[in-house]
């Protein structure tokens, strides 16, 4: 790999990294294969025709053990671990085989590969749809008890977290709601934690107004608390949740708008509202390809990217409410402790982020600390494009790489108030806040040990 992606991979670190998706249903791994080619997941032709190829096994391709040496080699290198999905439509008599699964792990294990989180198929709630396959709730737990049994027998994955059913949007579809519940009645004791899929809409049907939308941002709350109620109601002690695939628009993305400025007002309204609800992990679907990537096949790193990186680095631990009153709806606003390993900043300091997307400019009072100097990081679209500019500023500069560094993101000194202008979105770091929640948290080694 290039060192230039590597730079870019690894400037999110740390991280983890899911290796799945429709295309692990179809994979076969060969640790003897000389097979060194890439699956194409973004050749030209409709989803229908896709899902065609699917059904008639048009899409399997194999995994060679070299191929495999050279990913968890980047993943090493890079400083993301593994979420590994498995291919859950490998079940000749009914039931998930786990002969290739078995194979893989032997395999990974005898290479010293850490692999911390693993899962079965994609979104299994759709396979009568897509695939005209029906693997029930109930049969799915079956599976994950397989995959339980087959994992405890290796001291190198027994360990390693389950998470499941990865259904998608709650919110809309009441059949991905029966189906967590039952999902849960059977396996809540199997999985880590419980996987959920998320996409506001479909790329087809979506507009760049929906981008803006402040009802379309609050639709995530509904799936959420449909998660939570769920998993309170089926199992003995409710499971923490992630998102372990999401987005912006489905199928890909909408193009030239995902991949625009316009995209990071929802991206990063998800990452606030996971936060308040204590989301543990959100997979943003993808590093690379399609319309929502982070960076493009180019390796030219898109809006989202920026956005991504000042997130992994400012942002963590204790979520606190924000008082909102004075502004209107769309201004939305969160605060976290500040991360303090890329900038050093001291115990107790806090990071306020917000996004506005309506036409007026909103202001944060910060009146009641007695230190006013804050650290702005705000991020405004990059050229004449506006919204839709594949390009973004920081605190009025462009974002370039040069050669395969990434530009330094370095905060602008303010005192007092912060004017929030409108069509921008960013993190404003309170370094003398001083707040006790965050000097807790600060002064423990990973958080854990606090609660909020």
């Amino acid at each position: 790999s290039s060192q230039k992606l590597r730079n870019l991979a690894q400037a999110l670190s740390p991280a983890d990294v899911r290796i799945g998706g429709t295309y692990a249903d179809f994979l076969n791994f060969d640790p003897t294969s000389n097979d060194t080619n890439c699956v194409d997941v973004t050749s030209p032709g409709s989803q229908d025709d896709k899902l065609e190829s699917f059904t008639t096994g048009g899409f399997e391709f194999t995994l060679s053990g070299q191929r495999w040496d050279n990913m968890t080699r980047f993943c090493d290198q890079v400083g993301w671990d593994i979420l590994w999905d498995f291919n859950l439509l490998d079940r000749p008599d009914g039931k998930w085989d786990p002969t290739q699964a078995q194979k893989f792990l032997d395999y990974s294990s005898s290479r010293g590969v850490k692999i911390p989180m693993f899962e079965l198929g994609n979104e299994p709630n759709l396979y009568i749809r897509k695939f005209e396959l029906d693997i029930g709730a109930d049969q799915l737990a079956q599976d994950y008890s397989t995959l339980r049994d087959v994992l405890s027998q290796m001291p190198q994955y027994a360990a390693s977290g389950l998470y499941a059913p990865g259904v998608n949007n709650l919110d809309t579809f009441s059949s991905s709601r029966k189906y967590l519940a039952e999902f849960l009645q059977s396996g809540c004791d199997l999985v880590s934690e419980i996987a959920l899929h998320h996409y506001y809409f479909k790329a087809s049907e979506a507009s760049e107004e929906d981008f803006v939308d402040v009802s379309v941002m609050d639709s995530l709350k509904t799936q959420l608390e449909f998660a939570y109620n769920i998993s309170s109601s089926s199992c003995r002690l409710r499971k923490p949740i992630r998102f372990t695939e999401t987005s912006t628009a489905s199928g890909g993305g909408v193009p030239k708008v995902s991949n625009a400025f316009v995209a990071g007002f929802l991206w990063l309204d998800k990452l606030g509202l996971s936060a308040t609800y204590g989301i543990t992990r959100v997979f943003r679907q993808t590093f690379l390809k399609s319309s929502y990537a982070l960076v493009t096949q180019t390796l030219r790193p898109n809006p989202d990217y920026y956005l991504s990186v000042l997130f992994k680095r400012l942002v963590e631990g204790p979520v606190f409410r924000v008082n909102t009153q004075d502004l209107t709806p769309s201004v939305r606003i969160y605060a976290q402790c500040v991360g303090k390993s890329h900038y050093n900043y001291p115990d107790g300091a806090i990071v306020v982020y917000y996004l506005n997307v309506g036409s007026d400019a909103g202001v944060l009072s910060l009146e009641q600390f007695s230190d006013p100097a804050v650290h702005l990081f705000i991020l405004s679209p990059g050229d004449e494009e506006g919204m839709l500019s594949r390009k973004v500023k920081l605190n009025d500069q462009v974002l370039e790489m040069n050669g395969s560094d990434l530009p330094n993101l370095d905060p602008q000194p303010h005192s007092g108030d912060v004017e929030l202008a409108p069509g921008t979105f960013g993190f404003i770091v309170i370094p003398g806040a001083n707040v006790e929640l965050c000097k807790q948290y600060h002064r423990h080694d990973d958080g854990k040990d606090v609660s909020c």
